[in-house]
């Protein structure tokens, strides 16, 4: 091949090719693209091969945690326990959600409001500007007109010198002129500059709202601590907490919950679990006075964090501060949500 093509370069060199000759370039070219992409195709599916074999191998482990799961709810033992799992990983999820929903309302509220006051700054601080170059641009004004009058008087001035005797002081007051002229054309240059620099004021970008404060994250992470511990105490009114969270910790078969009555006992808990937690009522103004607490003796590791430590607010946890139909008595334990990261609170917390 090299030989062919070195003598079709040297007789493309020696004159025209003729059309034999370029068809046979032409197919050698052809056939070097055919093997790059052939190339490239083979690389692909070997790619595709391998990621059909893992995507086997996880099928295959899935159907195996299936058929596993079947048998355990298939025991009459077990059965129930697993009933009990899962719903306790429900009520987990739930949970999640009350407080991914709170959250949300609490960043969108938030960015409204300082969104506004953005706007309210920006448009505040360039009315100042504008009014301190309307200023400026009046006073430069009148300086203009001054100089404008001073030039007009000279110039009437040196017209009525016309006598003979006059001519030393025309010369005199001529200088004087092309000076006055200079001065107003400096004086009409300065007003023409604080014309533009008040276009440029006015017409001028605002600038984007660039998020939230410190402060506000801050107090949304607080916010949504109070919030997380207030959902710990209404699921541990009804002797739930630590156990969604083991749920969502271990493996169906590593639990046990005692015989059928004790599950269907649990499965009845979650249930008022849920509805507790769906159902509650002034969550602001429960959500307020922890708030209060958390913010008095929080602790943060720097001046830019924005995620209070752990330690700062072990023990802060109270009592609970709405009853419900609940068939013992709620836990006196505080909950350091943050240490324990409850109902997956990490991944709500604003950095």
């Amino acid at each position: 091949m090299i030989d062919k093509l070195t003598f079709l370069k040297g007789s493309t060199e020696a004159g025209a090719a003729s059309p034999e000759e370029e068809r046979l370039m032409q197919l050698f070219q052809n056939r070097a693209g055919l093997k790059k992409a052939y190339a490239d195709l083979k690389d692909e599916f070997h790619l595709l091969r391998d990621r059909l074999k893992q995507q086997e191998g996880a099928t295959i482990r899935i159907q195996e945690q299936m058929d596993a799961l079947g048998d355990l709810l298939g025991d009459p033992k077990s059965g129930f326990g697993a009933l009990v799992f899962f719903q306790l990983r429900a009520l987990w999820k739930t949970c999640h959600q009350q407080l991914s929903t709170f959250t949300a309302d609490l960043i969108r509220q938030q960015e409204a409001r300082e969104a506004a006051k953005h706007q309210v700054d920006i448009d505040a601080a360039k009315n100042t500007r504008l009014a301190d170059a309307d200023e400026r641009l009046r006073a430069a004004s009148a300086a203009a007109d001054d100089e404008r009058r001073v030039l007009a008087g000279a110039q009437q001035e040196l017209a009525r010198l016309t006598a003979i005797w006059h001519y030393f002081k025309r010369r005199s007051k001529l200088k004087n002129l092309d000076s006055l002229r200079g001065q107003v054309v400096k004086a009409d240059q300065a007003v023409g500059d604080l014309h533009a620099e008040r276009s440029a004021i006015e017409n001028e970008a605002c600038a984007e709202f660039p998020g939230l404060s410190l402060a506000a994250r801050r107090n949304i992470n607080l916010a949504i601590i109070s919030y997380a511990e207030l959902l710990c105490e209404h699921a541990d009114a009804y002797g739930l907490a630590a156990r969604a969270k083991e749920a969502v910790a271990r493996r169906v078969h590593e639990m046990s919950f005692g015989a059928r009555a004790d599950c269907e006992s649990y499965m009845q808990r979650v249930q008022k679990a849920h509805m507790a937690v769906a159902g509650q009522k002034q969550i602001g103004s429960l959500v307020r006075s922890r708030l209060e607490r958390l913010r008095a003796t929080c602790e943060y590791r720097n001046s830019a964090d924005t995620v209070p430590t752990a330690d700062s607010l072990s023990g802060n946890a109270s009592t609970p501060d709405a009853a419900f139909d609940k068939p013992q008595a709620a836990s006196a334990n505080g909950w350091n949500v943050l240490a324990e990261d409850y109902w997956d609170l990490y991944t709500l917390l604003l950095r």
